[in-house]
């Protein structure tokens, strides 16, 4: 995945706001363009799934400065605990609305969105395909299942895979009410899980009259 700022913004505010602003442009241009209001609701943790090379102190730490400096304010949203970001100053965007003499339309100076750029590797999406950006880490239940085989779990893989695939696909890919960011290390934890109750099944079960003498010494050499 790429990410994409501007080298103005790294200058003045440092690169992890610059990030973090590239991040808000990039939304609210999104929601701007399918004729929502210029702002955008996400919540820290969300913006962590989108940018996981920050942390969310830092995210905080950067949506802070950002406001202290006018480049962007919040809006509470009642008893949702995320907030609502839009760009520039509340004054500066109410006057904006009332009074332009540059037109309706105008960007506020110093928070325009032509040059934000965010590149993933599902290249460009379309309108029609804004809700899917929460599912840009669906698998699909072969690539589940191959994994599981490139992961050392090739006999189990046949089984495990659509369970896990099914499983989640039938949560929504939600956890807690999170959409899932990494599917890949809970699978991982599924095969782990799945190899420990298989073992400890055997220890239960484990009954040496019940082998012959080469069954015996391929249980004690492979469990």
């Amino acid at each position: 995945m790429k990410y994409w700022f501007e080298t103005e913004d790294a200058e003045r505010f440092g690169l992890v706001a610059a990030s973090v602003l590239a991040h808000l442009k990039y939304w609210i241009d999104r929601n701007t363009s399918a004729g929502e209001e210029p702002c955008m609701t996400q919540g820290m943790k969300e913006m962590n799934q989108y940018l996981p090379f920050l942390t969310v102190p830092q995210i905080k730490t950067a949506l802070k400065k950002l406001e202290e400096a006018g480049a962007i304010y919040r809006q509470p949203n009642g008893f949702d605990r995320r907030h609502t970001y839009c760009l520039g100053t509340e004054s500066s965007y109410r006057r904006d609305e009332n009074v332009s003499s540059k037109g309706a339309n105008c960007p506020i100076e110093g928070t325009e969105l032509s040059h934000v750029h965010i590149e993933t590797n599902t290249s460009k999406r379309t309108r029609e395909s804004a809700r899917e950006d929460l599912q840009y880490q669906r698998p699909t239940e072969q690539e589940v299942v191959e994994y599981l085989v490139d992961i050392g779990g090739a006999d189990l893989a046949p089984d495990l895979g659509p369970a896990f695939y099914n499983y989640y696909e039938a949560n929504g890919w939600v956890v807690n009410g999170t959409p899932i960011a990494k599917w890949k290390p809970k699978a991982r934890q599924w095969l782990s899980n799945e190899r420990n109750r298989q073992s400890n099944d055997r220890r239960k079960g484990f009954n040496p009259k019940g082998f012959t003498p080469d069954g015996l010494k391929d249980f004690i050499a492979n469990g």
